[in-house]
């Protein structure tokens, strides 16, 4: 097999584009940050990526990308040998890697040899769902006004994504918040919003966002309900409601990772008309 890391993203695009797009529902994270760093090579961070591909006979079998300083990203792949080449390549590197996010099969040989090979303790951290969607449940759109953030909710729209990033990613830091804010700060500023709003008597009781972009589907990710105003199907009807608009915007699917920990929001987008792809895992590597 040919492993390849790349210091050029455009050379690194021609060759995982194509790979990624065949499994675009498995692999709608990688070719979201893929897409983006080709228009963008410092929209992560200024530090460089890691681009990496591996191939045999001049057949892809795996693609792995991470933008620090966060974890690794491997592509989905029917190969799981490819998992101890990747492993061996990164070792060789001395790479420093704090975690890895991958199907469950590739996250779990990756997390177990790259503990072994560096003596660090494999933390489980979260056990994850991807999810499609092509058509909206229409009992779920419901009738409240709903509409894109503008610059004058912008305020609440910080506070809400700080408490969202306190409750649902318990490793986050104040300045990965910041980070957050900054980039939905920019977006406000050009008048490009991608947060929607769900409001009951003109106020703001929800709110989800279109986050990456692949070839034919987007994310939604950022869906939050305060905590007083839960249980009321306020972000069942946040999510339909943009789920729908995405998809009339011509996006053949829509795609959203759930926290299997986490039933509820796993019941709501089913009952909203997404449906499972497949499973990850994402591990945190600790020294011992």
């Amino acid at each position: 097999m040919d492993p390849i890391f790349y210091e050029d993203i455009t050379e690194f695009y021609k060759v995982a584009y194509p790979f990624l797009l065949e499994h675009e529902a498995e692999n709608n994270l990688p070719l979201a940050i893929l897409i983006s760093l080709k228009k963008n090579i410092e929209i992560y961070g200024e530090e460089k990526p890691l681009l990496f591909s591996l191939t045999d006979a001049k057949i892809v079998k795996l693609i792995a990308l991470r933008t620090p300083p966060y974890d690794l990203i491997i592509s989905y792949t029917d190969d799981l040998s490819t998992i101890e080449v990747l492993t061996e390549e990164l070792t060789k590197r001395s790479e420093v890697l704090p975690g890895v996010l991958s199907f469950k099969d590739a996250a779990d040989k990756f997390a177990e040899q790259w503990c072994e090979k560096n003596s660090l303790n494999c933390n489980l951290f979260r056990k994850e769902r991807i999810y499609k969607l092509v058509k909206v449940s229409e009992e779920t759109l419901g009738h409240r006004k709903f509409s894109v953030a503008t610059k004058a909710h912008q305020e609440l729209v910080f506070q809400w994504v700080g408490e969202m990033m306190k409750e649902a990613l318990i490793d986050t830091t104040e300045d990965n918040i910041q980070r957050m804010i900054e980039i939905l700060r920019e977006e406000f500023d050009l008048d490009k919003s991608r947060m929607f709003l769900l409001f009951e008597n003109n106020e703001p009781i929800s709110m989800a966002r279109e986050a990456g972009k692949t070839p034919n589907g987007v994310f939604v990710n950022f869906v939050y309900t305060p905590i007083p105003l839960r249980r009321k199907g306020y972000a069942t009807e946040c999510v339909a409601k943009l789920s729908n608009h995405l998809l009339e915007a011509g996006n053949r699917y829509c795609f959203l990772f759930t926290d299997l920990s986490n039933p509820t929001s796993n019941s709501i987008y089913q009952k909203i008309g997404y449906k499972p792809v497949i499973d990850a895992n994402h591990y945190k590597f600790l020294e011992k």
